[in-house]
């Protein structure tokens, strides 16, 4: 990894609450230019030697994908479901476990997956998705997934643009400047961001102010990273528990009590202390919602009961058609919206309540006209 890569990642790191660079980029290496459908010819599918993952790939969906509970959501069926967390950058080819990732994410070569998404959301009855330029600059994704359905996506921001791809640093204040760019060509609110106080870099929670003034004036939602994961599974990162993380969280929403924070995830993908962690900062600060991708049925009930439908929504994390092949093989369907969807379903909540966390949360935090 070139310096400057280097020394931006780290930037980005400290700056997490405030560009989705943070996230994203700090799985990116070589500061070379990112393509869309970029060809794997570098790549090798390590999953060959893997004959449960081979299965998994090649195995058609379960039969709740199909036929699941989702199905007979009164959303769903009306169309107007809002996914508020979704990416249509990915690898072509994927690793299979997360150091392999992390390597197929270094190579820097990218695939659109917008029509995927696309073909997606017509078939689950979701008729908005807010979209987190991932991994590639914020102007590739403009100029082929906003501009192919300008109609269908919800512009979010990425700290990650030509301009700051491979720069030495960038201060809160030049981040500012660029999501206000941003706001100005119609994005709605701050993308996924990674934001882990104190990992790297220098900054604070009192030097992100040039970022939050702006977040005020727009009144914009902010989407966190929570949870499992957080801190990625690389060399240059530190593993945090549940508690340490959250009370990093926990600092910054009550710094920012007017900023309104999205806990993506709700803090992880099954019953962890994560999950649980993510439930008691929303029960502790009136200013964090809770977004439920990946989430299992009880969690999503402890939220809508613990603060309310007002403070949920629905997402998928959706980034790709296929199934993951890393992580547990027993997730490999997580990032589908069936599978929220699902487990929105199965929740222990009412239908009016379902409704809400399905879009009309959204719509009030995006400030969208009614359907």
């Amino acid at each position: 990894m070139d310096e400057s890569r280097r020394q931006l990642l780290k930037v980005g790191s400290a700056l997490g609450i405030v560009t989705s660079l943070f996230s994203q980029g700090s799985h990116a290496a070589n500061s070379k230019e990112a393509r869309s459908n970029a060809s794997p010819v570098a790549m090798q599918d390590s999953s060959t030697s893997r004959p449960d993952l081979i299965k998994l790939k090649s195995m058609p969906p379960p039969p709740e994908a199909a036929n699941g509970p989702w199905q007979n959501l009164r959303a769903v069926k009306e169309k107007k479901v809002i996914d508020f967390h979704t990416h249509t950058y990915e690898t072509p080819v994927q690793g299979t476990n997360y150091k392999e990732e992390a390597h197929m994410h270094d190579i820097d070569q990218w695939s659109d997956f917008t029509e995927g998404l696309i073909e997606s959301m017509n078939h689950h009855g979701v008729a908005l998705s807010a979209l987190t330029p991932a991994f590639v600059p914020y102007e590739t994704v403009a100029e082929t997934s906003f501009k192919a359905h300008p109609d269908r996506f919800i512009r979010m921001t990425s700290g990650l643009t030509r301009r700051t791809k491979g720069a030495a640093e960038v201060s809160p204040a030049e981040m500012a400047e660029l999501y206000r760019e941003q706001f100005e060509a119609g994005a709605k609110g701050i993308g996924e961001t990674n934001f882990m106080l104190g990992v790297r870099g220098n900054y604070t929670v009192k030097d992100l102010k040039p970022v939050i003034d702006l977040v005020l004036e727009r009144d914009a939602p902010v989407l966190l990273h929570t949870g499992w994961g957080v801190a990625g599974q690389r060399p240059d990162q530190h593993y945090k528990a549940a508690w340490r993380w959250a009370e990093d969280m926990g600092s910054l929403f009550s710094a920012y009590p007017e900023v309104k924070f999205v806990l993506g995830h709700t803090g992880g993908v099954i019953e962890t202390p994560d999950a649980r962690e993510a439930i008691r900062l929303a029960y502790s600060f009136d200013n964090t919602y809770c977004e439920v991708s990946k989430s299992p049925a009880s969690i999503i009930t402890a939220a809508v009961k613990g603060v309310g439908a007002e403070r949920v929504l629905f997402g998928s994390d959706w980034n790709r058609v296929e199934p993951q092949t890393y992580g547990p093989l027993s997730q490999g369907y997580i990032f589908q919206q069936w599978y929220t969807l699902n487990h929105v379903a199965q929740a222990d909540i009412t239908e009016d309540e379902r409704d809400q966390l399905l879009y009309k949360t959204a719509r009030t935090l995006l400030k969208l006209s009614p359907a």
